[in-house]
C-alpha cells in the first residue's frame, strides 16, 4: 500500500498539460479535459487516454504543436493542448 502512493504521488507530480511539455520528449496521454464532441475529434486524430507520443515542436504563438504517433504527424493548436493532461 505504502509503494502505491508513493507511486501516485512521483506521478501526479510528473503531470502537466501537453501545452507545458518539452519538446522532443515523449509522453504519454493521461487525460483529456474536454466535452464529448471535443473527446470525438481527437479520438479521430489518434489521440486517446493511453497513447504513447512524441513531442516534436512546442507551440509558440502562431505555430501549432506537431506530435508524432508512430508514423503520423498530428499538428493542434494550443488551446486544445492545454486540455490534454501527460506525463513522461
Amino acid at each position: 500500500m505504502a509503494s502505491e502512493n508513493t507511486e501516485r504521488s512521483s506521478r501526479s507530480t510528473n503531470v502537466c498539460s501537453l501545452s507545458r511539455f518539452p519538446s522532443g520528449w515523449r509522453g504519454t496521454i493521461i487525460d483529456i479535459m474536454a466535452d464529448a464532441e471535443l473527446q470525438g475529434r481527437l479520438m479521430g486524430m489518434g489521440l486517446f487516454i493511453g497513447t504513447h507520443f512524441q513531442l516534436l515542436q512546442n507551440s509558440t504563438s502562431q505555430m501549432p504543436f506537431l506530435l508524432a504517433i508512430g508514423e503520423t504527424r498530428i499538428a493542434i493548436g494550443w488551446d486544445i493542448a492545454e486540455r490534454i493532461l501527460v506525463e513522461p
